[in-house]
This record gives C-alpha cells, structure tokens and sequence, in this order.
C-alpha cells in the first residue's frame, strides 16, 4: 500500500478562518484546499494580548513613528510567534505526516517531532519590496529593518517552495533574497468572494458609476480620484463615484461615502455584491498595491478595472483588453481613462466581459490551489 500524503497545515498571522486576516486570503486560501482535502487544518501565529504588550515595551523608542517600526519587525516578537506557531502545528499534527504552508514571513514553524515532510509560504509581498517601493519605511539601513530582513531570508532558505501572488512579487524572492527561481512558484490568487457569480449582472450603460474600494485611501489613489471625478463631471455630470472603507470626507456633487462594510457580516455581503451589480467600473491607482484583492473582486461581477501601472497591477489587468492602466497619483490621466470609459460604454462592457473570463481561467481559489498542490505534491520527500 502507498503511503498517505501528507496533508498540509496551514499557519496565518491571526485567526485563520476570519475573513478579515489578510483581507480574506487566509480564509478563502485554506477553505478552497479544504475542499481539496489537501488541508489537516490551519492555526494562528497571533499573540495573546499579554505577551504583545511585552514586544511593545521591549521595542520603546522615544520617536512613536519609529517605535510602531521597530515593534512590527520586533526580533522578539518573531521569536514569540514562532514558538507558539511551532506547538500550535505539533498539537494538530498529533503524529500525522504533515506539510506546513504559512502566510507571510513573520514567523517560522521550527521542527516538532519528525518535523513536517515539506515547508511551503505563500505571499503577496516581502519587506523588500515594501521597504524599497512601499515609502513606508524611514529608513532601510536601520539596524530594526537589516535584521528583518535576514530574519526573512533566514526562513526562505530553510523552506522548500515559496508561493508568490505574483511575478513582480517572484521576482524579488530571486533578485533580493538570492533564492533559487526553481523554487519560487507565482500561483497568482483567488477572488476573495463567497460565492463568486456564473454570470455578468445586467446594469443599465449610464450614468457612469465608480466604485472605489480600499481603507488606506491616501495609498489608493483616493484624492487622485477625486480630483478625476470632478473633471469627468464637468462632461457627465450625472455620474457617481461610490467609496467604500474611508469615512465620509468633504461632501462633493455625485460622491457618495459608504464607510467602512463588516465583510464578515452576511450583510456586508450583500452591501458589496449590491455596489458590484450597480457599478459600472471600478478603480484603484494605488502607488504601492502588494496584490489587489479589489481588482479581483470587480472582475467577478464583469466590472472592467482602471487600475495603476506599479506593482501586480498589470499582471492582474490587462490592459485595453480587460481595463486601462495609468500612472499612480496623475489625476489627470485618470480623468482622461474615465471619460473614455464613460464615452464607450461598448467598450466598457466588453472589458468586464474579458475580465470576467480571465478570473474564471487564472484568479479563483480552487485555480490557485490546484497548482499549489501539485507544487507540493511534486516536491514531497518520500518517507523514511
């Protein structure tokens, strides 16, 4: 008889089954390889609140902007994780061959027993390109940042495939980490949608609605788009602009301020399935986008996308085919891309209807799970 193969434990940086760790990855990530019967179960590197109080004493900095730094990248911090990660996976493997796939790098499951049979890490970013492209680090020399980094690149070389949501992404796994580009695979990513929809919604050509999703709206583009949907509306004055995460900004004619939705709410649910049936098209011209779940998300309900050159962005978006590309933080090439969109409806409809095939074929979860088994799968060890 063959031996079983080992099934895969996943590990998340908080509760693994919330839809709101990682922006849903987690959940939809270890749900689709459920379905799979790839999955043992998955567990949460997340503290308990007293030992995060201990990481934030032990990482005091006078300066707060750099002591959230230093606390983020908290070698002790890592350290905790990574030991309670490591006896959290021993306890559910309970002697059962396993093979582990952790989300992100800010941790490490070490060796418990006979240790898993493969090692596995699946990504939207690394620090080495959020410190290099993100503009969120004030210094990248900073002793906090170089041993982050080594800590990083200490975890990659010890695992056997590293799973990248990108090739932009991939890229800087071989260029920045020195790792072996037979072993970091880019699967691309899922939809993070219940239910994703069999078919394109039918929504009237005009007016012109646009749908922004994102919490982080400087980083998004936001006041970029406000600036483009005033000039639109001096040709369309009857369109809208939809913002959902930030909370309502200064009132402006045909912008609407939809706060913060509770995804994890049945009703959240349907809040965005409604805005995604109604809208005409999304946008997202971020300055620095690790992935782009809302890109995603759009493309499910046959939206086309206007999305930023930087990052993943263009190997989510097609351009001209599926949606339009422009420049982060340039108005007005933004307004120039709305009007275009907003003169052709046409053309509009048919990029949602492209969009809506290329999620189908490239952005699912159980698409993206099947090459993560096969991944997997290919590079198990044999037992003994």
């Amino acid at each position: 008889m063959p031996e079983e193969a080992p099934r895969i434990i996943g590990v998340a940086p908080k509760d693994p089954w919330d839809r709101l760790t990682q922006s849903g990855t987690s959940h939809h990530l270890f749900t689709a390889l459920d379905r799979r019967d790839a999955l043992l179960d998955a567990v949460s590197a997340q503290l308990p609140n007293g030992l995060e109080v201990a990481a934030k004493a032990a990482s005091f900095w006078p300066r707060r902007s750099r002591w959230v730094e230093r606390y983020e990248y908290s070698p002790l911090r890592r350290a905790l994780r990574s030991r309670l990660a490591t006896q959290r996976v021993s306890r559910m493997a309970d002697g059962r061959p396993y093979a582990t796939l952790q989300i992100g790098a800010w941790y490490s499951v070490g060796e418990t027993g006979s240790g898993p049979r493969l090692r596995a890490s699946f990504h939207d970013a690394n620090l080495a390109r959020f410190s290099r492209e993100g503009g969120f680090i004030e210094d990248i020399a900073a002793p906090h940042i170089q041993r982050e980094l080594a800590a990083e690149r200490r975890l990659f070389d010890r695992l056997d495939v590293i799973f990248t949501r990108s090739d932009w992404l991939r890229e800087s796994f071989i260029e920045h980490f020195g790792q072996d580009p037979g072993k970091v695979v880019t699967t691309w990513s899922g939809a993070n949608v219940t239910g994703l929809p069999t078919a394109i919604p039918e929504r009237p050509a005009s007016p012109m609605r646009i749908l922004f999703v994102g919490y982080d709206f400087e980083r998004k583009g936001g006041p970029f788009l406000l600036e483009a949907f005033a000039k639109l509306r001096e040709s369309h004055p009857d369109a809208e602009l939809w913002l959902v995460g930030p909370e309502a900004g200064d009132p402006a004619p045909g912008v609407r301020w939809h706060g913060t939705i509770d995804r994890r709410a049945e009703a959240g649910d349907r809040q965005m399935a409604s805005l995604h049936r109604d809208a005409t098209v999304l946008v997202m011209t971020s300055r620095y986008e690790p992935f782009g779940n809302a890109l995603l998300e759009a493309m499910a309900y046959g939206l086309p996308c206007i999305g930023s050159t930087r990052c993943a962005m263009p190997e989510i978006i097609e351009a001209n085919r599926t949606g339009l590309l422009v420049p982060p933080e340039d108005s007005a090439a933004l307004a120039r891309a709305l009007l275009e969109l907003a003169d052709d409806p046409a053309r509009a409809r048919a990029m949602g209807e492209a969009g809506f095939k290329r999620l189908h074929e490239r952005f699912t979860w159980d698409v993206v799970t099947e090459r993560i088994v096969a991944e997997m799968q290919a590079r198990m060890p044999s037992a003994g």
